[in-house]
């Protein structure tokens, strides 16, 4: 594998930077930094979306907001539901995820 730069936590190999080496050599882009800066936020914003539609799917299907449903998770005496048990880990990563990425915007 090639040369791997990291920026804000994301690592990316060089020669996907290529292109804008060779963009910034020409004086189209004169700041490298504001380039990179606006992939990290492309991407981030694509992850957001992602994961925003994620969160929605569940709060529809639950008809509850995250907080609510790990409170009826929490809150159970019974035996949980698997389908539930596994929701609720999956719902929980989505809803890390989008705050993960929400800080790069």
């Amino acid at each position: 594998m090639g040369d791997i730069i990291e920026y804000g936590g994301v690592k990316t190999p060089l020669e996907f930077l290529e292109p804008v080496n060779s963009m910034a050599e020409v004086c189209l882009y004169k700041d490298e930094q504001k380039v990179l800066q606006g992939f990290v936020r492309n991407k981030a914003e694509q992850k957001i979306d992602y994961y925003d539609k994620k969160i929605t799917e569940m709060k529809q299907k639950y008809d509850m907001d995250f907080s609510a449903f790990e409170n009826k998770i929490c809150l159970m005496t019974a035996e949980v539901d698997l389908e539930e048990w596994n929701d609720f880990a999956l719902w929980g990563s989505y809803v890390k995820a989008y705050r993960y990425w929400v800080q790069f915007c």
